[in-house]
Order: structure tokens, then C-alpha cells, then sequence
């Protein structure tokens, strides 16, 4: 009986002072808790254990006790970094409850644990109980560890891989008569202080299209090919030196889209957990953020319709241009105003040439009706000479006017119209725009961009798609990237490309006054590209680090500005003159066609009236 007594004494003591080490370690964590506790005590042992803890510096936010069954019911709506779970190792089934918690991935980030109640053994390993258990790099596993005389060891434990060799971190101690003592190692964040990998292997997966291209990613003999993963991967690899990991490569042709109920691809290779991370960058979508974890964006790749500004006339009727709409009115009043003066002149001057009996009516006096009179100032804006004229000193004094009003806006007109015809459009500036346009459209020709054209449902993306990219009964236009800069160089023509690629082409091949007038507009509402891994992987926050180090280090940016092309800048802007094309003047030709028909269909009334009469005066 009083050995019984001596072992309960014993237990009691030993569980006041795991108390007393709990209460202060979880005041050094500084901020509020929520805790879920595992514990084999007797009811009087929890209410002391819930007592000292309702007097913490920052008192829990939650404190309750739970088991197997339990585990997955606490609330998931708090912040889970300020989830603590404290666990007796000694409890029965506890391999059950850990199985439970392993299942429920509570070993990874951004839960905590701390284990008592049994040691490290002897030669430094864990706990049997824990042999299974998925507790990798991104966990934060503290073992107290009983040395007797009322002080414990801390020490944090986990393994790069499940099945891996443990790793077993110094925490700190504590005795009931110095407190808590942490190792400094701890003030640094767990994606600092366990980034050594020791050559773990680590599967990226690359979006390759030519097999050349995976003998050596950091080949550029063929620059156009495969650049963006070749980009990105000179940016990545040094993240596998950083972290002294090793590389397994998983190559794919294509980034991943969603097929028949999963994702294929890129990162399909992420989704299904033969991958860790991908190399090459995609753009952010709704299926795709909730399979996937985005990590950084690395490089500026836009995807944007680029196009010379077209000439005005492609837009335009050039010959309406010159004068603004008041101006064209004001002319069409001067012009009936001037046609009234000029017929009331003719009436006075043959009033004229009647009442004097001495003078002759000549042939090219300008007699007073209205086709005459209109003839006439038609002649003057024309430029033209007129057979009929006024005699009279007022007379010529209006026809003198009427000649120098147009020889001075036909001048303005002219010098306009040459203006015009070196000039280009700035009208088109988005995608209805260009829809309306008389351009010709092509797109690069990518996986992406298949993919995102085909799929489009937005009015005006659709129908770009429907009428200008891949027309009923005509071949799509999808071509290479040189290819339809080339084109983009020569014709009337918007291209559809990764814009700091096809730059490169465009300094290649351009010369100086062509990049002058180059415009952009974007097709796709967020072209941003980011790096991604498989969601919840126990190294996110380690490959997050490490990309971010590498940016601010300036490798990231080193690596931009060799593979990626800003746009050109103008520097020699009206550099060249462009000779006159048929749609400079079509209008015109319009004109002069529908005049010459209108000038036959004239003719044949008039045959036809003639005749008519002819009939009617030999009948009476």
C-alpha cells in the first residue's frame, strides 16, 4: 500500500512539473494560443493543467481536450498557425490517435505539437510510436524529453522524405530552477534552418517541345525554342544548390488543362504527386488555384496582340479628313450661297444685253439657269476652266472670288492629303477595335494559345476566334513565332505572341523606322506567370525562400533581361516614304466607277427621251 502511495506521489510530481514546463514554453511562443490537449491524467491533474493555463501571459483562445474521434472536429475557422496540439505519448492507443492525425495531415505546416511523457531513446532515435509518421521538413515537432531533477530537454525532430533517416534539432532545455532556454538556431524560421536537403531528390517537372532541348537546358544555339522553360529553369536551379538538393526531371508538352475530369499535362505531374515543382511558368486560373500552390512570379511574359499602326486610309476615307464636319458644311452653304449670286448675276446681265439692242449675245456669256451656274463653280472647285463666264465688271468680280476662296482651300485640301496619306491610325486600341478592323489576325502557335482562343465565351473574344483566327472552312491561323513577326513586318497584320519573345524577333529582323508605331493590346485578362508546386507540399515554404533569395540577389533579374526583349523604342519616326496602295484612293475609285455608270445611265434616258420626241413629231 505505501509503495502504491510512493508511485502515485511520484506520477503526480512528475505531471506538476511537465505542467510547469508546458506553461512556460507556451508563454515563449508570445502570442495566443489555441490548444488541444492528449493527456492520460486524472481529473484533478486537468483541472490543474487547465488552471495554470488560464494564467499564461496570452491566454488561450481554446483549450479543450480531445482524442482519435476527435482530432478533426476542432475549429478549422481559427488561424491553424496558432493551433498547438500537447500529447502524452504514454496514452493508450496512441499509435491509433497519431495514425489519425497523420491521416489528417496535422503534422505538417502550419500546426505545432508537443510531445511528453517518454524520451529519445538511448542512441538517439525516436519513439517507436512515431516511426510512421509524415512529420517532414515543414513540421514543428517538439519531444520534451525527462532528464530527471525536474528538467527536460527540448528537441525538434523530422526527416526530409517519409522513410528517410530522422533528424533530430537541439531546441533548448528546462529546469525548474533556470526556466526555459532556447538555442539560438530557433530564432530563425524552419525554411531557414533546414535547408540543407542532403541531396534528397527533389521531381521538376518542364514543359519541353523539342527533345534537343532536354540534353541541356542551358543550350541556347536554338534560342526560339522552348525559351520560356529555358528561362525559368536558369532561374530554378540555383534554388537546388541552395537548398544542397538533387534533381529528377519530369518532362510534359503541355502546361496542364483540364480533361475529361483531371488535369493533364504539367500539372497533371503536380496533381497526381509525381511531381514537387514546376519549372516552367503558367498562368493563374480559377481550376487551377485550387489544385496547385503559385509560388513566385519570376519574369514579365505578357501575351498581347502587337501590330504596326495601320495607314490612316485602312480606317479611314482619307479624302473626308482634311476638314472637320463644320468645315464640310460651312463649304456646302458657301457653295449653294454662291450658285444663288452667280444665277441672280446671269439674270441682271442678260436684262442687260436685251435692253441694249447694240450688243450681240455671245455663245459664252453665262446664260441664267441653274445647271449652267452650278457647271460653273463646279469648274472653280475643281480647278477647271469654264467656257461660259460673266461680262460684267461685278461679274467678274464674284467669278474672280469664287476662283480664289477654292484655289485656297483646294491648296489646304491637297497639303492635307498628302499629310494624310504618310499618316497612321491610333483608332485602334482594344479588342472590338480590332475585331471591326481591317487587319488580318495571327496567333503564335503555343499550347496556351490554342487552348485559351478555342475556349473563349466572351462576346468579342469568340467571335475574334470565329471570324479572324480560325474562320469556318479556312486553316487557323496559328504560325510560328518568327513567322509572324515576318509577317507582322510586311503586311497590315496583328500577332498574338509572348511579347518579350517575340521582341527579340522583332530587334532581329525590323529596321529602325518600322518599330516606330508598333501598338499592343491584350486578349487574355491575366497573362501574370507564376511558379508553382503540388499543393501542400512540405517544401513550399523552402522553394518560396529560396525563389525569393534568388530574385533578390539579382540572378532572377540577370536572367530577365538576357531572355526577355522590352519593347522597342522609337528612334526614327518618318524615317521612310510609303508609296500610294489601292486603299489609299479606293475611295476615289469608288466615286469615278459610280460616276462613269450614274454619266451611262444618263446617256440612255436621254437617248430614249430623244427618241420619244423624234416619234411624237413625226406623228404630228
Amino acid at each position: 500500500m505505501v509503495l502504491l502511495l510512493f508511485f502515485f506521489i511520484s506520477s503526480l510530481s512528475g505531471s506538476t512539473v511537465e505542467i510547469k514546463m508546458l506553461s512556460e514554453l507556451l508563454n515563449s511562443f508570445e502570442r495566443p494560443l489555441s490548444l488541444f490537449t492528449k493527456v492520460c491524467w486524472n481529473p484533478s491533474m486537468k483541472l490543474h493543467y487547465m488552471s495554470t493555463l488560464g494564467n499564461l501571459e496570452e491566454k488561450p483562445k481554446v483549450n479543450r481536450f480531445i482524442d482519435a474521434n476527435t482530432i478533426n472536429k476542432h475549429n478549422d475557422y481559427l488561424n491553424r498557425h496558432f493551433i498547438i496540439f500537447i500529447v502524452d505519448i504514454n496514452c493508450p492507443r496512441i499509435e491509433y490517435f497519431f495514425k489519425k492525425a497523420n491521416i489528417a495531415k496535422k503534422f505538417g505546416l502550419p500546426y505545432k505539437w508537443v510531445i511528453i511523457g517518454k524520451s529519445l531513446n538511448k542512441d538517439g532515435t525516436v519513439p517507436r510510436e512515431m516511426y510512421e509518421l509524415d512529420i517532414l521538413p515543414d513540421s514543428e515537432v517538439i519531444i520534451a524529453q525527462n532528464n530527471g531533477s525536474d528538467s527536460f530537454k527540448l528537441s525538434m525532430i523530422y526527416r526530409i522524405r517519409p522513410q528517410s533517416e530522422w533528424i533530430i534539432e537541439n531546441y533548448g532545455e528546462w529546469t525548474s530552477l533556470s526556466g526555459l532556454k532556447k538555442v539560438k538556431l530557433t530564432e530563425q524560421s524552419i525554411s531557414i534552418r533546414r535547408k540543407n536537403f542532403h541531396r534528397t531528390p527533389i521531381k521538376i517537372t518542364l514543359v519541353i517541345f523539342n527533345n534537343k532541348t532536354k540534353e541541356d537546358l542551358f543550350d541556347l544555339s536554338d534560342f526560339f525554342t522552348d525559351t520560356a522553360t529555358k528561362a525559368n529553369y536558369r532561374q530554378v536551379y540555383p534554388l537546388f544548390t541552395y537548398l544542397n538538393a538533387s534533381i529528377e526531371f519530369i518532362y510534359t508538352d503541355n502546361w496542364g488543362y483540364y480533361r475529361n475530369g483531371s488535369f493533364n499535362g504539367m500539372i497533371g505531374e503536380l496533381t497526381n504527386g509525381r511531381a514537387e515543382l514546376a519549372g516552367t511558368v503558367l498562368i493563374i486560373t480559377l481550376q487551377r488555384i485550387k489544385v496547385v500552390d503559385f509560388l513566385i512570379s519570376p519574369s514579365p511574359i505578357s501575351l498581347k496582340f502587337v501590330f504596326r499602326e495601320p495607314p490612316l486610309s485602312y480606317q479611314n476615307n482619307l479624302f473626308l479628313l482634311p476638314f472637320k464636319s463644320t468645315v464640310w458644311y460651312c463649304i456646302g452653304a458657301f457653295v449653294i450661297i454662291l450658285i444663288f449670286i452667280i444665277y441672280i448675276n446671269a439674270l441682271w446681265e442678260k436684262k442687260k444685253m436685251v435692253d441694249d439692242k447694240s450688243k450681240k449675245i455671245e455663245h459664252v456669256y453665262l446664260r441664267p439657269n441653274v445647271s449652267d451656274v452650278t457647271m460653273l463653280v463646279v469648274t472653280a472647285i475643281a480647278q477647271q476652266g469654264s467656257s461660259l463666264e460673266l461680262k460684267g465688271g461685278l461679274g467678274r468680280l464674284v467669278t474672280f472670288l469664287l476662283f480664289l476662296v477654292f484655289l485656297l482651300l483646294y491648296s489646304s485640301y491637297s497639303a492635307s492629303i498628302v499629310a494624310l496619306l504618310q499618316s497612321r491610325s491610333n483608332q485602334i486600341r482594344t479588342l472590338a477595335d480590332l475585331l471591326n478592323s481591317k487587319l488580318e489576325l495571327g496567333v503564335e502557335n503555343t499550347p496556351y494559345n490554342k487552348h485559351y482562343f478555342s475556349a473563349a465565351t466572351e462576346p468579342i473574344r469568340k467571335a475574334i476566334y470565329q471570324k479572324k483566327i480560325a474562320p469556318p472552312g479556312a486553316k487557323p491561323k496559328f504560325m510560328d513565332l518568327e513567322e509572324g513577326v515576318k509577317k507582322l513586318q510586311k503586311e497590315p497584320f496583328a500577332f498574338h505572341m509572348a511579347t518579350e519573345f517575340g521582341y527579340h524577333v522583332v530587334h532581329r529582323y525590323f529596321y529602325e523606322h518600322e518599330k516606330c508605331g508598333l501598338q499592343e493590346i491584350q486578349y487574355l485578362d491575366n497573362t501574370k506567370t507564376y511558379l508553382t508546386c503540388q499543393r501542400n507540399t512540405p517544401y513550399k515554404e523552402f522553394f518560396k525562400v529560396g525563389l525569393l533569395r534568388i530574385k533578390e540577389t539579382g540572378i532572377g533579374d540577370r536572367e530577365n533581361r538576357y531572355f526577355f526583349s522590352r519593347r522597342p523604342v522609337c528612334l526614327a519616326r518618318g524615317g521612310s516614304f510609303q508609296s500610294v496602295n489601292m486603299i489609299d484612293f479606293y475611295p476615289v475609285m469608288l466615286l469615278l466607277i459610280y460616276g462613269m455608270i450614274l454619266s451611262f445611265a444618263i446617256m440612255i434616258i436621254e437617248i430614249l427621251l430623244h427618241r420619244r420626241q423624234m416619234l411624237k413629231n413625226n406623228v404630228f
